[in-house]
């Protein structure tokens, strides 16, 4: 396996091990049917999909800001020259 694959891993195994001592079940638990794990994983889809959003438009910020600051650079390249 890659670094990135052994990184996964070992957050799987972390998240494991805290979610068992949170709730005290790991994923082998019987007391959910179909539905409700149905359920639990649309809730993290859709909590993935707000954290995707809130990524996209910081990073449509941070390029923006990095356009000022690029053109602000040109500018004083330009008066520099003068």
């Amino acid at each position: 396996m890659s670094k990135i694959e052994d990184e996964v891993c070992e957050e799987i195994l972390a998240r494991a091990e805290k979610g068992l001592n949170k709730y005290g079940v790991s994923m082998e638990r019987d007391d959910l049917d179909t539905e409700e794990w149905l359920q639990h994983l649309l809730e993290e889809l859709l909590d993935a999909a707000v954290y995707v959003k809130r990524l996209q438009k910081e990073y449509a910020e941070m390029i923006e800001n990095l356009d000022k600051v690029l053109a602000i650079t040109e500018e004083i390249k330009e008066k520099m020259d003068e």
